[in-house]
């Protein structure tokens, strides 16, 4: 049995790869310690891991592997694998969650023209031509990240941080401050999913991320789709 995991700042979402099942769990990074290793993952035979920084957890995940006798392999962005190249001087330099979700969209859509755009705690945007080279992206605070920082580094904006994803003028503090956000992130995939069109033969955007949903409900564009599973399709290459 193998295991495929997704390591976020907060939370990790792993997919148990056997016959039959592809649901998608979700944990809490702060409850991952040696005994819910042994009661979820103790089984596996193998391990494959996106971790989108080192640190704790995946110090913790490899001590406990060694003592397990399960074999855990953490991927790095590439230069080349799998039918994408990847167009950073420093290949190693982007992120593997980026990576991943490169690897698996041409898996999921070959031979097409993408824009792939992750909503999460950066907004990525990465174009990927039919060939599988990567021509570029673009990376943007997140939603949730770019309403925390006005309010640390603004002394005299008070506003209340909402769920809601709206881009209409705001009639007090806190509605211009979350809908200008909303606004923003969603002006910049719709010009990044135009720009793309124009200068490349793109046929498919998608989506995934946290939020994906919201940030879908908002793009006036055809051939736009939501898609989770980019980086697990990406992580079964492995």
């Amino acid at each position: 049995m193998k295991i495929l995991v997704d390591i976020g700042n907060t939370r990790t979402k792993y997919q148990v790869e056997q016959k039959g099942s592809s649901e998608i769990f979700t944990v809490e990074n702060a409850n991952i310690n040696n005994a819910w290793l042994d009661e979820y993952w103790g089984s596996a035979s193998k391990i494959i891991i996106s971790s989108v920084k080192r640190g704790v957890l995946p110090e913790t995940i490899l001590t406990w592997s060694k003592g397990s006798q399960v074999k855990v392999r953490f991927v790095d962005s590439e230069k080349e694998g799998f039918g994408v190249i990847n167009c950073y001087e420093q290949p190693e330099t982007l992120g593997v969650d980026r990576w991943l979700s490169m690897i698996g969209a041409a898996t999921q859509y070959p031979n097409s023209g993408l824009v792939i755009v992750d909503a999460g705690t950066a907004t990525t945007i990465d174009v990927l031509d039919s060939s599988g080279k990567h021509l570029g992206g673009w990376i943007l605070s997140g939603i949730d990240l770019m309403l925390k920082q006005l309010g640390q580094n603004t002394s005299k904006v008070h506003y209340d941080i909402s769920d809601i994803a709206n881009i209409d003028f705001g009639k007090n503090t806190s509605e211009c401050v979350n809908n200008a956000v909303w606004a923003a992130t969603v002006s910049l995939v719709e010009y990044g999913i135009n720009k793309a069109r124009q200068e490349f033969s793109i046929s498919q955007c998608i989506l995934l991320g946290g939020n994906a949903e919201k940030l879908f409900q908002h793009i006036k564009l055809n051939d736009v789709i939501i898609d989770q599973n980019l980086i697990f399709e990406g992580l079964k290459r492995y």
